[in-house]
Order: structure tokens, then C-alpha cells, then sequence
């Protein structure tokens, strides 16, 4: 009678890259503390190929972009993500595009309702980035801890936001990648008042993510 193998994977985490073999993800990151939801099944023709590490490769930290609260409300319930992939595609009409990982509870409000919106971060925030980054909705209600007030859209803009961009999304130009969606949406209102620097994800990282730091 013979013995049935079992399958294992090649799993990497979307946030700082760690593999890590297995059934199934592993339920946290030991290396950045992310969530199981943060890990994407590196395809089985790819799991031999070496992944370059783009900091070493270019002498820098990766793409060094602002960070955001993304958020958005299906059925009465709001929710938001930290994000680093935002960036403006059109001056007029106004449009923005964000990718968004597919196994984000985000991800899918965004989907299901149309709409989104973006808070940008400041320098003083880290603190909001590391819980609306390292939570995920489907174990806690985010918004426990901290106010919203709704956007035009519904979507929800975090008390104490300097500024937000409230955005419809644009379905024909959504495209569907293999781990993300990028989301294109047109900016219908918005609001900018500060004079503060913005929080990049290296400023982000050096300071809740070097070594020194015990986060539980």
C-alpha cells in the first residue's frame, strides 16, 4: 500500500519577504511579525528562483513611498490598511491608483463597494501606521480604538488626518494583477492641511521594525 506525499509549499511574505515552507503559511511572520494574510504562494515554477533583495541590490530601501491609510466601508462596516503603494495616474480628471493585496479584508470591501479612501500619514503617525499595518480586520475592529467620520463616499477618514482624498473606483481601468489589484480611482472630493512631513515606509521601518524593537 503505498504512502501518499504530502504537498508542500513556498510561501513569502508580501511585507518583508521571508519564505517560509509549508502546508499552509505560517500564522505570523518571525521575522516582521505579519499575519498569515500577508503571505503569497510563490508559484511552483518560481520557488527555485532566487528573489533579488532590492535594498542590496540598490543601495536603498526599496521604493522610499509615502504611506497611507487606505479604507473603505461595506454594508455599515468600515475598515482601513496601511499602505505604500499609492500614487497619482492623471491631473484631469483627477485619478489615483493603489494596489491592494488580494488576501487584505480591505481588498475586498474596496471590490464589493467602489469606492476608497486615502488618509496620507505624517512623521507623527507611526503609531497609526503600525496598528492599521500589523491588524487585520478580520480579528479586530480597527475602529474601536480610533474615530472616523465618513467621507461622501461613506469610506471612513481616521480623527486627526491632515488630509484625505475620497475616491470612486474606475472598474474598466481596475486591473487584476496576480497577488494585488490595482485599484484606479477618481478623486471626487478631498482635503489637504498640514505643513507636516509626510511618513515614508523607511522612516516607518526604521523606527517600528529594527532590531531593538520587541513588538507583541
Amino acid at each position: 500500500m503505498s504512502q501518499k506525499s504530502c504537498q508542500v509549499y513556498l510561501w513569502r511574505c508580501s511585507f518583508c519577504g521571508k519564505k517560509a515552507y509549508g502546508k499552509k503559511p505560517p500564522i505570523s511572520c518571525n521575522k516582521c511579525f505579519s499575519e498569515a494574510n500577508r503571505y503569497i504562494l510563490i508559484p511552483k515554477k518560481e520557488a527555485d528562483i532566487e528573489v533579488p533583495n532590492l535594498e542590496k541590490f540598490f543601495g536603498m530601501p526599496g521604493l522610499n513611498n509615502f504611506l497611507y491609510l487606505v479604507g473603505s466601508t461595506l454594508d455599515g462596516r468600515p475598515n482601513a490598511m496601511c499602505c505604500s503603494s499609492v500614487t497619482q495616474i492623471s491631473f484631469c480628471p483627477a485619478r489615483v491608483a493603489v494596489a491592494v493585496n488580494k488576501n487584505n479584508l480591505t481588498h475586498d470591501f474596496i471590490k464589493e463597494s467602489g469606492v476608497f479612501s486615502l488618509s496620507p500619514l505624517t512623521q507623527s503617525q507611526g503609531k497609526v501606521a503600525h496598528f492599521f499595518g500589523r491588524n487585520s480586520g478580520r480579528q479586530v475592529n480597527k475602529f474601536e480604538q480610533y474615530h472616523y467620520r465618513s467621507a461622501v463616499t461613506g469610506s471612513p477618514i481616521i480623527e486627526g488626518s491632515f488630509g484625505y482624498y475620497d475616491c470612486e473606483v474606475e472598474h474598466r481601468a481596475t486591473v487584476e494583477l496576480d497577488s494585488h489589484t490595482l485599484f484606479v480611482g477618481k478623486i471626487i472630493d478631498g482635503s489637504l492641511n498640514s505643513n507636516e512631513l509626510f511618513l515614508t515606509y523607511y522612516d516607518y521601518k526604521r523606527e517600528y521594525l529594527a532590531p531593538r524593537h520587541n513588538i507583541t
